[in-house]
């Protein structure tokens, strides 16, 4: 193996915590179980307590908002966060004590004066633990930008976006439609052999966007189509034309010149003229390439008998010309365009994120990054450095080249007595390479920080399992590949020893190494090795837990027993896939388990796709094909012969399609959930899954963590059919590095955990199963790191040895992973072993060792045969005590029985209150409704109100016109509830950038693509919005355009608290102050008591005073003039749009009386705008389209006093 480092000669002193120095640049490597945590509080509390002596002290104390402390996940920040504050809160009343059991805090007390001001500087500290500088590196680089925005130019306003698909996926369809949709056929047809979506193109993509400093080797690619047609497709058409023209003597030439009867030239004949007169571009002929092999200069030759003579003809020369160069037709073409896909759908994604003033968190760090290398004199760098004068980053190998350089420009080289960088971590455990980390960034600050520590005791594990680890990782030299990673060994805790495993009275040895050996061959396959050690684990699991059970399998600690639980038990797997054969094989044995992973998605599972048909089903309950593939879900699990009951009982059918009409209403009314709870309840789901002892807890939980995240979700998503598309689009492409989307766990209880290495980190186990040491899977994606250039590379050239590079890189992360697992251990680890060979085996085969971490650790050779891998265990199990070689537990067990669980059930109290059934949350639109119901009353608890949905228009038919004279203009543009809540999703989107004559355009024809309605419409809706914006709203200088940003408020929701609200009292205030409630329909609702909800589309300040403004889409008619005060006042009074500038006027004043100081309505309320956008013109005096009003004050006050339950509507 070639070294990718130099050797760095700087040897880590042991860190003391008490001495090390609070300031400059500083590289801690705290190994796996040495308490690293625990360091960082220590830390912590010195540069609190202002502790140390000239050399090691910091200037000055520091307060819990000045000392950054940077880690990589929330959950990490959150533990560090709480863990800070015991260690300040225990600190703090020692020092009141005057004593401490802690050996480091009683150094604090004994070392430090004037304690009564130390305890008032740790009371200050831990009070502040809540705003405490404690990040993720996101969370850091997010607040830096909104706190220096003029020093970094960031904008106020820009939103934080958690999850970039739907963009990525929106500018992944924009280069498939640019690119693919103008090619002729041959290209298109390539293009679907290598990606049959757009979304599939961006999977290949998506691991290398965020990769700024990637660097894109691209050789002998052509750098367009241009040159791929003429390299590649004029060549590839010569010979597919000539072979047509001159097929027939092709044929008698391959078949009289004396080829071996075998010869794939004369077998694949047929299949090689079906395929010259097709569109394609690569002939399927062989397992080589493109299989134009088959008929190159080359293979002829071989082919040809001794007798024969070789086939000579011009098309062969034509296609050894093909051959010769340097890549293949598909390879030059899937290189092109990943390149191009890559270069054009970052920069077309980042392009739409600023004109919506939106970030990622990788622009977090992209743009913070930018701002300090645009910080020419170090205003900004130096303001943060004395905003946080120390920083500690824990977990440091995480790290990538962006975060580092950031760290960099903020803290310089170190120099500086008044500031401090300390990099916490350890390289043994850099194994987030998936998640962006970067090794090499940890060894470049390795080799430029001179300032080295270690820690170098191990706290978790027992002595045995200590020296096992040292043992196994000391066995070769420069066990990671990389001489910046080396392996010191640790020692064990002075209490090591406290606490041992015992097995039928004997001590179990740290590191039980089980050895497979080949039955018929020496070697053995994937699939025997993997069953094998499954069963095995599964054998020894039931044996220690039935020998629990009889206080054989015990934990002694200090002299006290307890046995093992099955709660103390871990197997850690590498893949999903690992992870369902262990718990297949523990289900076989009764024995429950629970799996963990943090790299699957909730939207893999068979529950999100089984949701997807059930939600469309509920949206389309009359459609027979949707519906009855939701009834054939294995989530409702009909069998057979109910299924084909439906097809032939007409009234049960009609049931279904009658249930699933419920379920829409349900959800039209209250939601999401509870339309999902309802037919889970309605479907017995919930006690059929939990029926199943072996997957029903994981696919309940699954279910309820699906139906969390489309509750979230639907506040985003404007209707019911947004939401579908938005789980459909998730399940196609679900973000794994998302927290939220990450399963739950399905139990808490006491069982037998199934963990991926990568969940395990920073965890600890009494017992540890490693079954699936030996597997690997090789790199594949030609991504490495140039050590040279110090830049990741990846390689689209298919010329150079890149895949081996990077499998180089993926076999170190092996070994990291390799080093995690074996430290989760406190007591013992059982490691399964074999002579591995993936494929097929010869007669005398080596292994496939060599390419494994285990391979790595027990012998650096290329060649492992079955016997050098006997003799390397032999030696390691004769050698030490501690390790025990035996073959694995195969004998068949009986199914293990857990013991009864006496605990005493708990259930909940019998509830005999009553509750208060008459409180619910209204809106508007649910009031309105009820003017119109000839007969009967709906439900009040209807809450249909959402921002940007225009609830008014659902009824109007969404009609297209299918006259060949058809114009484009607003007054044909499509009606109906989903044109109408783009318009208004238009306005929402608006801002000064994209608002301009110049941006408006291609503001307007990304909308249209995003909601999938026709680019025809672009100059439409453009000319629209110019005349909102720029007509005179009071018929003077007031405009939409010349509002300032902080003038405005979009959207704003409000809540109007309902105190036994009746209709008739309501009806008559109404009637009493507005004409037009004269004239429009009664409300006929039910008394309400509750809240009634609502979203204002615009309220705005102008010249002291606010108003409230609200567009409106609805069609009246097909010229300007329809749009007069008179039409816009009967549709006012058709649609009780009196009642909705009543309410909304109502939430403005109790707003503004709560907010401003002196407000009084008169002055200060200055109405109520109504924008019905079909009809505005910007040049026009009569002002059409525009309505305005103002609620008389007596009518607001008194609205305020009905709702409020202090009047009733009969004293008016």
């Amino acid at each position: 193996m070639t070294e990718l480092s130099q050797m760095n000669d700087i040897k880590p002193v042991n860190l003391d915590a008490l001495h090390f120095p609070l300031h400059g640049n500083r590289l801690i490597e705290a190994s796996a179980g040495t308490g690293k945590t625990y360091t960082i509080a220590n830390l912590y509390l010195r540069l609190v307590l202002g502790h140390g002596d000239d050399h090691s002290a910091h200037p000055n104390p520091l307060s819990a908002d000045r000392i950054l402390v940077v880690t990589f996940t929330d959950a990490a920040t959150a533990e560090l966060r709480d863990r800070i504050r015991a260690r300040l809160h225990k600190a703090r009343l020692d020092f009141m004590e005057g004593q401490s059991d802690d050996a480091f805090i009683q150094t604090l007390i004994e070392s430090l004066d004037r304690r009564e001001e130390r305890i008032a500087l740790l009371l200050a500290a831990e009070r502040q633990m809540d705003e405490a500088a404690v990040f993720t590196i996101h969370g850091f680089c997010q607040r830096m930008l909104r706190q220096h925005a003029f020093e970094s130019g960031t904008l106020f306003t820009s939103e934080l976006i958690t999850d970039e698909t739907n963009l990525l996926q929106q500018t992944a369809a924009d280069f498939w439609r640019r690119h693919f949709y103008p090619v002729e056929k041959p290209l298109a047809s390539l293009t679907r052999d290598l990606w049959k979506t757009p979304v599939e193109l961006l999977g290949n993509i998506r691991s290398w966007l965020g990769k700024d400093s990637l660097e894109v080797i691209l050789g002998s690619l052509p750098d367009s189509v241009d040159t791929f047609r003429k390299t590649y497709l004029d060549r590839i058409t010569a010979i597919k034309a000539l072979w047509q023209q001159d097929q027939q003597n092709i044929e008698d030439l391959l078949r009289s010149t004396g080829l071996k009867k075998n010869s794939r030239a004369l077998s694949r004949l047929e299949a090689m003229n079906e395929f010259v007169a097709s569109s394609g571009l690569q002939p399927v002929l062989s397992k080589q390439k493109d299989g134009w092999e088959v008929y190159s200069t080359e293979r002829l030759k071989k082919d040809t008998t001794k007798a024969g003579t070789v086939p000579e003809h011009n098309v062969f020369n034509l296609i050894d010309r093909l051959i010769e160069l340097p890549l293949s037709v598909k390879e030059a073409w899937s290189g092109m365009i990943l390149n191009q896909a890559l270069a054009e759908i970052r920069t077309k994604a980042r392009e739409l994120k600023q004109r919506q003033h939106q970030m990622s968190f990788d622009d977090l760090l992209i743009n913070l990054g930018k701002a300090l290398d645009n910080d020419t004199n170090g205003t900004l760098a130096n303001a943060i450095r004395e905003q946080f004068p120390v920083a500690m980053i824990d977990e440091f190998q995480d790290t990538d080249p962006l975060q580092y350089r950031i760290f960099s420009q903020i803290y310089g080289d170190g120099s500086s007595q008044n500031a401090g960088l300390f990099m916490i971590g350890d390289p043994k455990q850099a194994i987030y390479a998936f998640r962006g980390a970067d090794i090499f960034t940890y060894m470049q600050a390795r080799q430029q920080v001179s300032a080295h520590y270690t820690l170098g005791t191990n706290w978790r594990s027992t002595s045995h399992m200590v020296k096992a680890a040292n043992t196994l990782f000391t066995r070769v030299d420069n066990p990671f590949l990389f001489n910046d990673i080396p392996f010191l060994s640790v020692d064990a805790s002075p209490k090591a020893d406290s606490a041992r495993l015992l097995l039928e009275g004997k001590p179990v040895p740290a590191l039980q190494l089980w050895h497979q050996q080949g039955i018929e061959k020496p070697v053995v396959g994937s699939d025997d090795y993997q069953s094998v050690m499954a069963q095995a684990t599964a054998n020894q699991i039931n044996r220690l837990l039935t020998d629990a059970n009889i206080n054989e399998c015990v934990i002694e600690t200090n002299g006290k027993t307890a046995p093992l639980q099955a709660g103390d038990i871990a197997v850690l797997v590498r893949t999903g896939r690992q992870g369902l054969k262990i718990r297949d094989a523990l289900n076989a044995q009764n024995i429950a388990c629970v799996y963990l992973s943090n790299k699957e998605s909730v939207f893999d599972c068979q529950e999100a796709t089984d949701l997807q048909r059930l939600l469309a089903a509920c949206l389309s309950p009359t459609d027979e094909r949707t519906l009855r593939s939701a009834l054939a879900t294995p989530l409702l699990a009909l069998s057979a012969p109910t299924l084909d009951q439906l097809n032939q009982d007409e009234d049960l059918w009609e049931r279904r399609v009658e249930e699933f009409s419920r379920y829409k209403e349900t959800w039209d009314r209250l939601g999401v959930l509870p339309m999902l709870r309802q037919l889970i309840h309605n479907n017995r789901i919930a006690e059929r899954l939990l029926g199943d002892s072996s997957l029903g807890e994981r696919r309940l939980t699954d279910l309820l963590h699906l139906g969390e995240l489309l509750a979230s979700a639907s506040q985003e998503q404007e209707t019911p059919h947004a939401l579908l598309r938005w789980l459909s689009e998730h399940i196609q492409s679900p973000n794994h590095n998302a927290d939220e989307q990450q399963l739950h766990l399905e139990s808490e209880r006491n069982l037998v955990q199934i963990v991926t290495i990568h969940k395990s980190k920073g965890l600890e186990y009494n017992v540890c199963f490693l079954p699936f040491a030996c597997d690997f899977k090789e790199a594949k994606d030609p991504v490495f790191h140039d050590q040279k250039k110090g830049r990741t590379q990846l390689d689209l050239s298919g010329e150079s040895d890149s895949v081996a590079k990077a499998d180089h890189e993926r076999l170190a992360e092996d070994l990291r992973l390799m080093y995690v697992a074996i430290t989760r251990s406190v007591h013992c680890c059982y490691v399964g072993i074999a002579p591995l060979k993936k494929g097929q085996a010869g007669k005398n085969p080596v292994t496939d060792l060599p390419k494994s971490a285990l391979g790595q650790l027990l012998d650096k050779s290329d060649f492992i045969t079955p016997a050098d891998l006997t003799a390397h265990l032999q030696a390691l199990d004769e050698a030490h005590e501690f390790i025990e070689l035996t073959p694995p537990p195969l004998d068949a067990l009986p199914a293990f029985k857990p013991l009864d669980d006496h605990t005493e059930t708990l259930s909940a109290r019998t509830f005999h209150g009553r509750i208060q059934k008459d409180w619910w949350v209204t809106s508007y639109s649910a009031l309105s409704k009820t003017a119109h119901a000839a007969s009967g009353q709906p439900q009040p608890a209807a809450n249909n109100e959402q921002p940007g949905l225009d609830m008014e228009v659902q009824e109007e038919a969404a009609v297209k016109s299918e006259s060949p004279q058809f114009e484009h203009s607003i007054f044909t543009f499509p009606k109906g509830a989903r044109p109408g809540t783009f318009m208004h999703t238009l306005f929402e989107r608006l801002t000064p950038i994209n608002s301009t004559p110049e941006q408006i355009p291609q503001f307007v024809q990304e909308q249209l693509q995003l909601e999938g309605l026709g680019e025809e419409w672009t100059d439409t809706l453009v000319t629209m919005l110019t005349h909102c914006l720029d007509a005179p709203l009071d018929g003077q200088q007031l405009t939409l355009r010349n509002l300032p940003e902080q003038a405005k408020k979009i959207e704003m929701e409000f809540y109007l608290p309902l105190s036994r609200l009746k209709a008739n009292e309501l009806n008559q205030l109404l009637q009493q102050y507005d004409p037009l409630a004269t004239k429009a329909a009664p409300l006929g609702f039910s008394t309400l008591q509750g809240m009634l909800k609502g979203f204002i589309d615009l309220v705005f300040e102008y010249e002291g005073r606010w108003y409230v403004l609200d567009y409106k889409s609805n069609w009246l008619g097909e010229q300007y003039s329809d749009y007069s005060r008179a039409r816009m006042e009967q549709m006012m009074i058709e649609h009780r749009y009196d009642l909705q500038y009543q309410l909304y006027s109502l939430a403005l004043h109790r707003l503004l009386k709560t907010r401003l100081p002196g407000y009084d309505y008169e002055h200060h309320f200055g109405g109520v705008i109504y924008l019905f956008l079909r009809g505005v013109q910007s040049n026009d005096s009569d002002q059409h389209g525009i309505y305005d009003t103002r609620p008389k004050k007596a009518l607001i006050e008194a609205m305020d006093k009905l709702f409020a339950g202090e009047t009733d509507g009969g004293s008016h």
